[in-house]
């Protein structure tokens, strides 16, 4: 019998002793999920300070009224680089960046879809704005996703009428 109760005292500390290492790791994955969290936060208010106050968009295709509004130069600038095109073909993207920030009122749609702009740049749908401002250096991002966010803006509060403010 002092063979078993060997053999048990054994396989009680082994157990004992994996709950112990399993508890530690499920410590450090809730530490993780601590760090994780204020890590999303500051990132959010360091976005929403890059894009509130972003204020270099171009004359020509944004009417600087309340709200922002697209000029048929405007317009032409988006059917001429495609990009009504890569919405139409990848409107789930840009709705769920929208949607991700939870959007109470038009101002909100308006900065999320802008940020939508910069957050997926670096989808391989996006490349046409890479070969854009290549080739015309006078644009870049700060003056081209606020005119790409404002159509974006429109189309997304089209489909969602109950946002009214």
């Amino acid at each position: 019998m002092s063979f078993i109760n060997v053999i048990i005292a054994i396989g009680v500390t082994a157990i004992v002793g994996c709950l112990v290492y399993i508890g530690r790791k499920i410590q450090i994955l809730d530490d993780l999920k601590i760090t994780t969290n204020k890590i999303k936060a500051n990132v959010k208010v360091v976005s929403d300070f890059l894009t509130h106050n972003n204020t270099n968009f171009n004359l020509s295709e944004l009417q600087a009224y309340s709200p922002l509004r697209l000029t048929p130069e405007g317009e032409k600038f988006i059917a001429n680089i495609g990009f009504n095109n890569v919405f139409n073909e990848n409107k789930v993207d840009f709705f769920h960046c929208i949607e991700s920030e939870k959007p109470k009122l038009k101002y909100d749609v308006e900065i999320a879809a802008i940020k939508s702009i910069f957050m997926l740049y670096d989808r391989e749908y996006m490349n046409f704005l890479k070969v854009l401002f290549y080739n015309e250096p006078k644009r870049s991002m700060e003056n081209t996703a606020p005119t790409l966010g404002v159509y974006l803006r429109d189309k997304y509060l089209s489909e969602h009428p109950e946002i009214t403010q």
